[in-house]
């Protein structure tokens, strides 16, 4: 070849735009269904959902995609193999990749990094988006921001809309920060739904919708603004460096509130991340059942178009056709002289409908029989189903294969799985969910080796003539679901407060550090079968033994606080260990400096405290970034002061770094107090507690003391 077409070649490999697409969700929104199908596989409008992803990366002009596959890999591996998609003739090359150990989105990003996909720019998408949408601009607005900031590693494409538009999602609502004059995202945090559901009381209660924002984030920022008006369709344009960072931090497993946050938030990556915003585009994500009707109902409505039904046909012998009010009937199709279609209605082929039924606002599949005098509102019946007389179905879905028997009644959000039947006159009260074989919550279908039960049904659900089990996830009491008259206006977006945080969070997941939330074990998709990813006892020793090594080296060789918090980060991400294993390591270690001083008569209590706290203290302000933390950093020093290595001074010690660490403003008043009350009457009975305590208690009452004074000067 001569030189100057090898040059050409090279060129062209090195322009070629590549596509990563996550099939698999990681989530259990679309159980028990998810246990039998992949998600990416379920029909919307007919149409499998991935088929909507791949004809958009078609006409973005992508050379290779990538299908990461988890949950059902060998289904999602047979259906491209029979897809359009495998021709000689499609627009790209596509290649399934059997990720069948990633349980995160960080887990996939991982495996894409050591198997070297990735030779440039990628698209990371979702198998769940439905969009119309250019690329063209987003793309070329990724290119000018990667020839003006060299620091730029990614592209958001986010779509504006209302804040009460039904194409976003209700559980995912998000708040973004953007510089305004070049849409650099400054700062991204989840937002709770307005209200949530209080398991104690099983009442409704206000989310908390503050943004807790560090101010050093804003800085050089002329003006900025907060925008809850997006829609987050997952479709990234990302640089390969995004993969690498994913490998760099063992912890980061979601896309947005761990890579996101923490890449914004890290001094050591000081990569920027911007956001292009589309106004006039469709793009949304059906990543729950409220999304799923409200993009089947845009589809019909043709808000997507050209995505709709009559034109988005994935067999060529199936033809659809488009009459008024949105109707769309398929080829073959029987209805009877009495029945009704209303608009934004759905009907398959072969499939058939009796006199008297009223079908309205629903997508009905393939070879599905409906009988007499049936009302189906906004419901989605699948292939091959079979409705009997007098059914009504409401804001319910019924999968392929199942049958509902005469004068069956389902309710709001009733899901029947596959080959489900559901007997004679049965009502499903709202939420109900009925699979055809019993199904664990995190592990999938059960084997029923360790069923007490082996029948074929729960009769209170499906009566005798039917067939299936109840599915409830661990969110769900263990009482029947919500009543008839649930309130679903409830799930609205507000405007939220805006606070600044003086916490220092620097190093590179410090904005996502809540204990609560973090696990050791690395998350599993609840669609999955049951593995064991919890790290062993073995690990956590040694995380133990090695951070606490770190501090000492640090105090003894007397290093810089930036290094010594760069050792201890890289060996938590590595160890994947929680902050909690952090803080506990490093009081261990500066509880045992300051014991030294006093053993070996070098320093008295008081001052050996302030020297260790005030040089090494601040090692807590990016290891303590929640009010719950202090609370913890306040109870590992508890029971470190309480053992016998530091005893008879482990009471003295304790008030001592109580105090210290309140006046350096590592643990706030109102914590101080929270700790207090909460461990007060643990302290009753106990003469080594009584002991440690005796002067932190004089401690708080003189803090409350003082706040009462304070507050009758304000007064």
């Amino acid at each position: 070849m001569p030189p100057k077409a090898k040059k050409q070649k090279e060129i062209l490999q090195d322009e070629r735009l590549q596509a990563i697409v996550l099939t698999d969700s990681f989530e259990s929104r679309f159980m028990p269904l998810t246990a039998v199908t992949p998600r990416c596989l379920l029909p919307l409008a007919n149409v499998p959902l991935i088929e909507y992803t791949l004809e958009f990366l078609a006409n973005a002009g992508v050379n290779e995609v990538y299908l990461m596959c988890c949950n059902h890999a060998d289904q999602v591996q047979e259906y491209i193999d029979r897809s359009k998609w495998s021709d000689v003739g499609s627009p790209f090359k596509i290649a399934t990749i059997m990720s069948l150990e990633s349980r995160s989105v960080g887990d996939a990003m991982r495996d894409v990094d050591n198997r070297g996909l990735i030779t440039g720019d990628f698209i990371l998408v979702t198998g769940d988006v439905v969009t119309n949408m250019k690329f063209d601009g987003a793309l070329e607005f990724h290119k000018a921001k990667k020839a003006q900031d060299r620091n730029h590693i990614a592209t958001m494409v986010l779509t504006q809309a209302s804040p009460f538009h039904r194409a976003r999602s209700k559980d995912d609502s998000a708040c973004f920060i953007l510089d305004t004059t070049n849409n650099r995202c400054l700062y991204y945090q989840d937002i709770p739904n307005y209200y949530l559901h209080d398991k104690k009381t099983k009442r409704k209660k206000r989310g908390n919708k503050a943004i807790t924002i560090d101010p050093e984030l804003l800085e050089d920022v002329d003006e900025f603004a907060i925008r809850n008006d997006l829609i987050d369709c997952r479709v990234d344009i990302c640089t390969p460096h995004v993969p690498q960072i994913f490998q760099d931090n063992f912890d980061y497993q979601y896309l947005r509130k761990d890579f996101l946050k923490g890449v914004l938030s890290s001094d050591l990556l000081k990569k920027t991340i911007y956001a292009y915003i589309t106004e006039s585009d469709y793009a949304a994500r059906v990543c729950n059942w409220q999304t799923y009707h409200a993009i089947s109902q845009d589809i019909m409505a043709r808000w997507c178009f050209p995505v709709c039904p009559d034109l988005s046909v994935v067999d060529e012998d199936d033809e659809m056709t488009y009459e008024s009010r949105h109707i769309y009937k398929g080829s073959n199709v029987v209805l009877a002289q009495g029945c009704k279609i209303d608009g934004c209605t759905m009907i398959g082929s072969i499939s058939s409908v009796g006199d008297g039924s009223r079908v309205g606002k629903s997508v009905i599949g393939k070879n599905v029989t409906i009988g007499k005098n049936v009302v189906i509102e906004n419901s989605y019946v699948w292939d091959n189903a079979v409705i009997g007389d007098n059914v009504q179905l409401k804001y319910s879905v019924v999968a392929n294969g199942a049958q509902i028997l005469s004068g069956a009644v389902l309710n709001r959000d009733a899901v029947v799985g596959y080959n489900v039947t559901v007997g004679r006159n049965m009502t499903l009260k709202p939420n109900t969910r009925i699979s055809a074989q019993r199904v664990k919550y995190n592990s999938g279908l059960s084997d029923n080796e360790d069923e007490e039960d082996d029948s074929l049904r729960d009769e209170a659900y499906v009566g005798e003539e039917g067939v299936g089990f109840a599915y409830k996830s661990d969110s769900e009491s263990d009482s029947d679901t919500s009543s008839d008259d649930e309130d679903y206006s409830d799930h609205q977006f507000h405007i939220m407060d805006l606070k600044f945080d003086s916490l220092e969070l620097s190093d590179d997941e410090s904005i996502i550090s809540a204990t609560a939330s973090k696990k050791k074990s690395r998350r599993q998709s609840s669609t999955m079968y049951e593995t064991d990813f919890d790290e062993d006892d073995e690990e956590e020793e040694n995380f133990e033994k090695e951070a606490i090594a770190t501090v000492e080296r640090a105090m003894e060789n007397n290093h810089d606080l930036d290094t010594a918090l760069l050792e201890l980060n890289t060996l938590r991400m590595s160890m994947n260990v929680t902050y909690h294993e952090v803080r506990h390591a490093t009081s261990s270690a500066l509880l045992t400096r300051i014991n030294h001083f006093v053993a070996t008569q070098t320093l008295a209590v008081v001052p050996a405290v302030k020297k260790v706290l005030d040089q090494w203290g601040p090692l807590y302000r990016r290891q303590v970034f929640e009010k719950d933390e202090q609370v913890d950093l306040l109870n590992i020093f508890q029971i470190l002061c309480s053992q016998e290595d530091v005893e008879p001074n482990g009471a003295s010690f304790f008030f001592n770094i109580v105090q210290r660490l309140y006046d350096m403003d590592i643990c706030e008043e109102e914590n101080i107090l929270k700790w207090w009350h909460q461990n007060e009457k643990a302290y009753e009975g106990d003469v080594k507690l009584v002991q440690l305590s005796a002067g932190v208690k004089k401690f708080v009452e003189w803090l409350e003391n003082a706040e009462e004074e304070s507050e009758e000067e304000s007064d």
